[in-house]
């Protein structure tokens, strides 16, 4: 080998000894699809040298790396999946999403500060050192005081949840609800009046609720736990410098973001794995290519009542693609010799592969990322929260087609899959922004990757933060200026009046004069 060589690795490997930081990892949102990008980030820095304590709510199946270390907050899927209720969250309006989703925030946060998991983390020794946190900041602020009682090293937030308006703002951003939609809303970026009406209507309405009602909640759950003498959850979340956001300049609207505001859309995304035997048999024997059917991690095929089953199952039998349908359970019903039923299937691998056809999908944000970087359409059937936005941003670049779930039949389902399958503008379209979406000088995760070891180098990102985030909405926004301009001109305005209704009246008052001493002459 050659010498350089050689010396090359030789100062890398010790750079990267010498750089390895103790960071924890805090996921407080009980959401495999959460864990999954997560997951993902903590493996990079993982194979940076890092070593990485990760407290969440999702177990580990494989062997961990040695530099890994998972902390479980156990016994909270038991509770949702007893409880879950599609037909509830297909009800959801925009209004009555942002309660429900805090409640459920909530209801996580009750629960996890009895955990083992969350007592073991606190039995550390109280000089134990992280020198980084990560947090997944898109819900669970009652483990704020995590970063207290380790002594406040730097924090580093995250969030898979799209760039919801409250983080936008809490980190320094204008909110822009004349042109970025609400998340649970199916705007898009170009809205009327009226949706402009009720877009801002959505995006205060949760900036209010979540500063007023979630964050004094969450600190009455905190105090139980970290006691009462904890710092308030704004004031440790504003000595949070910098947020990771799963958006992408390629994929989402286009908005202006300050530089501690770092989109690392679709980090999880990666080039297909070789498939198991039977899927890669099925796959490349499609001879009419094929469909891939999955709605998501935190969702199951098997939730969904018989006849929206039924209706499923009677379109397929019309259409020659195989379709491989992610179901979680043994289906009672007699299948079409097309419709193969897995429990599990590798998503992202069997979206790579080149008979695929038609993505059916809830519409979920990692879902639709990795549907549009391996040039994949999507007929997609949002249930709730994001997969609203997102169904409405791919329908609007002809990318993908929305059907309602709620009154799904055959004859819809049918008509829907034979205009995707057989107009080409779809898949043309979506192959066109799966090109824009892969031409980027860096990928999502190497750059994720910089920004958290930047934080690492120089122990803080307030470097990057904006006056403007501890400014008030009427200061950033000159509202204040405006009303004093608005005030000018009217005095102005009145002033002009005055003058003029006072000249008038002289010049009136002379007329009469005028034609009073012409009428004594005569």
């Amino acid at each position: 080998m050659n010498f350089k060589i050689i010396i090359t690795l030789i100062v890398a490997f010790i750079a990267n000894s010498v750089f390895s930081a103790n960071i924890l990892y805090v996921t407080p949102v009980a959401s495999p699809s959460h864990h999954v990008w997560n997951r993902v980030l903590a493996f990079g820095l993982i194979e940076r040298g890092h070593n990485v304590t990760m407290l969440t709510h999702d177990a580990e199946k494989d062997p961990l790396p040695k530099n890994f270390t998972i902390i479980l907050l156990e016994g909270i899927y038991q509770k949702r999946n007893a409880s879950l209720d599609i037909d509830a969250l297909l009800s959801q309006t925009p209004m009555s999403n942002v309660p429900d989703m805090y409640n459920w925030g909530l209801y996580v946060c009750k629960h996890d500060i009895t955990t083992k998991g969350l007592a073991t983390l606190l039995n550390y020794p109280a000089d134990f050192k992280f020198d980084l946190i990560v947090f997944d900041v898109t819900l669970g602020q009652c483990l704020y005081p995590l970063i207290e009682r380790f002594r406040d090293p730097p924090v580093v937030a995250v969030t898979p949840f799209l760039l919801p308006p409250v983080l936008l703002r809490t980190f320094g951003n204008n909110l822009y609800s004349s042109y970025m939609p609400f998340y649970n809303s199916q705007f898009t970026n170009i809205m009327s009046f009226k949706e402009r009406l009720l877009n801002f209507i959505y995006v205060y309405y949760e900036l209010i609720y979540r500063n007023y009602v979630f964050l004094s909640r969450a600190t009455e759950i905190a105090k139980k736990r970290f006691g009462e003498n904890i710092r308030s959850l704004e004031e440790t979340e504003r000595k949070m410098g910098m947020l990771l956001c799963n958006i992408d300049i390629m994929l989402d609207y286009p908005i202006a973001l300050p530089p501690n505001i770092i989109p690392i859309g679709g980090l999880q995304v990666k080039a297909p794995k070789e498939l198991p035997k039977d899927l890669q048999e099925i796959l490349d024997k499609a001879e009419h290519g094929a469909i891939l059917f999955s709605l998501g991690t935190n969702l199951r095929a098997d939730n969904l009542d018989l006849n929206k089953r039924k209706a499923f199952l009677d379109a397929f039998a019309r259409i020659p693609q195989i379709v491989l349908w992610k179901f979680g359970s043994n289906i009672t019903e007699d299948l079409p010799k097309n419709v193969i039923i897995r429990n599990w299937l590798p998503q992202n691998d069997i979206l790579g592969h080149p008979n695929l056809k038609l993505f059916i999908s809830h519409v979920g944000t990692l879902s639709t990322q990795e549907a549009i970087y391996h040039g994949i359409p999507i007929l997609g059937m949002p249930i709730f929260s994001d997969q609203k936005v997102n169904i409405a941003k791919m329908e609007h670049r002809m990318l993908a087609i929305y059907v309602d779930i709620k009154n799904i039949s055959f004859e819809i389902m049918y008509e829907k899959l034979i205009e995707m399958l057989n107009n080409p503008i779809y898949y043309n379209n979506v192959k066109k922004v799966s090109e824009l979406y892969r031409d980027q000088p860096q990928a999502a995760l190497d750059r994720a990757l910089f920004w958290i070891e930047h934080v690492l180098r120089h122990g803080t990102a307030e470097h990057l933060v904006s006056v403007a985030r501890d400014m008030p909405s009427y200061k950033i926004n000159n509202l204040d200026v405006l009303a004093v301009l608005a005030l000018c001109l009217t005095l102005l305005y009145s002033f002009v009046m005055l003058i003029l209704t006072g000249l008038r009246f002289i010049l009136t008052f002379r007329r009469q004069n005028k034609k009073q001493k012409i009428s004594k002459t005569k």
